[in-house]
């Protein structure tokens, strides 16, 4: 992949909110160094990455940039990143302001976010780049409710790519509170990250769910 605007974009984005946490909870660690490190892996893990097309083609290509930028925080310093304060920086960003303008105003079921799936189903079953997502999706506005069945996941790829797999299950609680900025509410028992052979995403109005999630 290249660099792009995307590329750029989420270090700026995020920086703030993740070097923050960081020197909070590893007071030690000189933190000037460490983005170094993290500015140079995550560029260099962007350009070993093989695309799967363009912003304007593919809605997955933004979650490419974010995952690099999530896996190459662990790559910096393997020693002190430890899976609670990778989880700490996961929620740091989950919770931030910066996320919660991105979605501010976003609806789960509005025509665009569904066409975006249903285009975005057909497109992958194309397999035109192997390292993207490939899909079903199907819907119902009347309830309102979507389910998405992930057959093959981009992030998996990436993870594999760069002997990572055992971050997955971190970065895949993403999904939850991504979709609940959003008005909706993510139900799901598998996910490909976790070994299984699909992730199950079904997604339903927030308000709408009653009993406990998986």
């Amino acid at each position: 992949m290249k660099m792009g605007l995307m590329g750029y974009l989420f270090p700026l984005l995020l920086n703030k909110t993740v070097y923050d946490y960081t020197q909070t909870v590893l007071p030690e660690l000189d933190i000037r160094d460490f983005r170094r490190k993290h500015k140079r892996e995550y560029r260099q893990m962007i350009n070993r990455t093989p695309s799967i097309g363009s912003v304007k083609d593919n809605m997955f290509t933004p979650v490419v940039y974010l995952a690099c930028y999530g896996f190459t925080y662990y790559k910096s310093d393997p020693e002190k990143i430890t899976m609670d304060v990778f989880d700490g920086m996961i929620e740091a960003i989950c919770k931030s302001e910066t996320m919660k303008k991105f979605y501010k105003g976003k609806n789960c079921f509005d025509r665009k976010e569904i066409d975006k799936y249903v285009k975005g189903s057909i497109r992958s079953k194309k397999r035109e780049y192997p390292n993207d997502w490939v899909f079903d999706f199907s819907y119902d506005l009347s309830i309102p409710e979507y389910y998405v069945t992930h057959h093959e996941c981009g992030v998996c790829k990436i993870a594999q790519a760069e002997d990572l797999m055992f971050l997955m299950p971190h970065i895949c609680v993403m999904d939850y509170p991504t979709i609940e900025y959003k008005g909706g509410k993510l139900i799901r028992t598998k996910t490909l990250g976790n070994g299984d052979e699909c992730c199950d995403f079904h997604v339903v109005k927030k308000e709408e769910v009653s009993g406990s999630d998986v």
